[in-house]
């Protein structure tokens, strides 16, 4: 058994962390109610845009909608992977890098070529440690996801498309369902497929909660005007409303983030006050044990001392 000295410096320092991860887990509260109320804003703005597109795709002939519609002839995909710059997030990342690992090996075993764009330090490292050096990297994200640190991202992957460089553009990411679970998700992006952005759009609306009744309304079929030409503006159209696709995922991943660490910090704080709570009855077991000793020895002299007299 260890001594008091000991466990009373065990107790000190576990106490230190409980201090620690209780302050931690406050300000990831904070950030994670801020970055939920940017994800769920943006969810109906996201379902509409999206599914603008989606019905736009549907009423117009694919090939003259521009390069963002159209398959490239490419070997190479690109895998933009969404992690955190930051640990401590629980199993936040591994779960959406477990996911990555797992569509790249996917894609290779069909005779593709795999990217990776690292959106996120943990990405950068998890495959740069395995021997594949992202094609770009995108660090140092704000706290709080904002517009202005998307559109370089955004960008970078519609030029690269439109160029060719790439055939397919997925994501691993993590959809955000509520503060207690968060869903590692692959999305294709690109190309452009109505197919799949209705099965974004159905999945950006929750089943309960704030928003819910957005799945109430049903999209009527609607004959768009387009002046001068739709395919004049189709071009510019597709490459806005897949911004709004990409913020939508860094959104909901931002949300998932703050939550998963919120929720890893007050584990935390809770395992080190159990522990505390243990050492504190190793403690007084120790300290009892200590005085029974000393109880037993001072009667032990006290009995020696009477039989010699």
């Amino acid at each position: 058994m260890a001594s008091q000295r000991q466990l009373r410096s065990k107790i000190h320092s576990v106490r230190n962390i409980k201090q620690i991860t209780k302050a931690m887990q406050m300000v990831a509260a904070t950030k994670m109610r801020k970055s939920q109320q940017v994800a769920l804003a943006a969810r109906p703005y996201a379902k509409l845009a999206l599914g603008l597109l989606s019905r736009i795709l549907r009423e117009n002939q694919i090939q003259q909608m521009g390069p963002l519609v159209n398959p490239n002839e490419s070997g190479k995909d690109a895998l933009v992977v969404v992690t955190s710059d930051k640990g401590l997030a629980g199993s936040f990342n591994g779960a959406v890098l477990r996911a990555a690992w797992n569509k790249k090996e996917e894609l290779e075993a069909k005779g593709r070529s795999i990217e990776i764009v690292a959106v996120g330090r943990k990405a950068k490292d998890f495959f740069g440690a395995r021997g594949y050096v992202p094609a770009e990297s995108f660090l140092h994200f704000s706290d709080i996801v904002s517009i202005h640190d998307i559109i370089p991202l955004a960008d970078w992957i519609i030029q690269a498309f439109k160029q060719g460089k790439y055939g397919h553009v997925y994501f691993s990411s993590t959809l955000f369902l509520s503060a207690l679970v968060q869903k590692p998700k692959i999305t294709q992006v690109l190309p452009l497929e109505a197919s799949l952005l209705s099965e974004i759009v159905a999945g950006i609306v929750p089943k309960t909660g704030k928003y819910a009744d957005l799945s109430e309304k049903e999209d009527a079929f609607v004959e768009h005007l387009f002046e001068p030409s739709r395919f004049e503006i189709a071009e510019r159209l597709c490459e806005d409303l897949t911004r709004v696709q990409i913020a939508h995922i860094l959104f909901e991943s931002n949300a998932s983030e703050h939550s998963a660490r919120m929720i890893a910090m007050k584990n935390a704080t809770e395992n080190a006050q159990q522990l505390q709570e243990t050492l504190v009855l190793q403690l007084n077991k120790a300290r009892q044990a200590g005085i029974t000793q000393e109880v037993a020895e001072i009667s032990t002299a006290k009995e020696a001392l009477q039989s010699e007299v």
